[in-house]
């Protein structure tokens, strides 16, 4: 029975960090994948039919023959057929125009983002993947390897993930009794990846066997990032009652970060209604007008994420 279960097919992969933070990933399907690429086609073949009508009422107004405008064009074609894909997933953080509207990125198989040696070597591959006809054998690689990867993802070890969002249900209880953070607290960017609110939640997850002080201690690094990203500032003691302040100094970092995934979370009780606190309700509303910003500072969101794992060069 056991062994059965464990041979269930699941598209999810999880990465644990160093210091016992993990990581889900959902691997994109064979079926979502070739939604991006047709994609990703359409418009190769649309720039191409642009650049061509564009070199023919050039070539009609400077009277050059038809071999100008065929040369450009093979030339056109050679650079959209081997470096579109490369160019893009560099320039894009692992994704292209079709990957992104379909919701799906290029990573590394530790989770961390895609290089350009990557890039380029996964993309040059995509030649024997076709093979012999309509990618046979990276149809074959994808379904005989767990994380769904064809030949190229197997040489410069990536994989292709699924980023698109469901409704996530925070832990029961976790935030109850903790208070929203306000606008006016944070001047800088009101808003913080998912992904690294999925990091807060599972540091306090009850299957964790942790100390206070030592999830103080990891939380300490995460903490100090988003203050920097929010513009926070701890409020000063209250001189009618400094013995608050004091008490709560050993675990602010604790404190602030389940501030932060009670404010930013969809809904940090669990329930798809409406939320009763009216002041959560005007920060996600706020948050929600910065969202737009989370692809173009994916490299940096991704730093923040890693945090707890002490990846180099984070600022964080």
């Amino acid at each position: 029975m056991n062994e059965n279960h464990n041979r269930k097919v699941d598209t999810r992969v999880v990465v644990e960090t160093p210091e016992g933070v993990d990581f889900q990933f959902v691997i994109a399907g064979p079926g979502t994948r070739a939604w991006a690429w047709l994609i990703d086609n359409l418009l190769k073949l649309g720039i191409l039919a642009g650049v061509g009508i564009l070199l023919s009422a050039v070539g009609v107004f400077a009277d050059s023959s038809g071999n100008f405008v065929t040369g450009i064009m093979s030339i056109i074609g050679f650079v959209m057929n081997w470096f579109y894909g490369s160019l893009f997933e560099s320039w894009m953080n692992g994704q292209t125009p079709g990957k992104k509207s379909a919701g799906l990125r290029v990573v590394r198989t530790n989770g961390t983002p895609i290089d350009v040696t990557s890039a380029i070597g996964r993309n040059f591959l995509r030649t024997a993947d076709m093979l012999p006809f309509c990618y046979t054998v990276g149809l074959i690689s994808m379904l005989m390897t767990r994380r769904m990867q064809r030949l190229g993802d197997l040489v410069f070890d990536t994989m292709v993930i699924d980023e698109r969002r469901e409704w996530i249900s925070r832990t029961g209880g976790l935030t109850a009794n903790i208070e929203p953070l306000l606008r006016s607290e944070c001047p800088r960017r009101f808003s913080v990846p998912e992904r690294t609110l999925a990091v807060i939640e599972r540091l306090f997850e009850s299957d964790r066997i942790i100390s206070d002080a030592r999830r103080e201690e990891i939380a300490r690094p995460l903490s100090e990032a988003l203050r920097k990203r929010l513009g926070y500032q701890d409020p000063a003691p209250d001189p009618r009652n400094p013995h608050t302040y004091f008490r709560t100094q050993g675990f602010r970092h604790t404190q602030f970060i389940l501030r932060v995934l009670k404010t930013f979370a969809d809904d940090p009780s669990g329930s798809k209604g409406n939320s009763k606190n009216p002041q959560a309700s005007a920060n996600r509303t706020a948050m929600k007008k910065e969202r737009s910003e989370r692809d173009s500072s994916y490299e940096e969101n991704r730093q923040l994420a890693g945090l707890s794992s002490g990846e180099p060069g984070s600022e964080s």
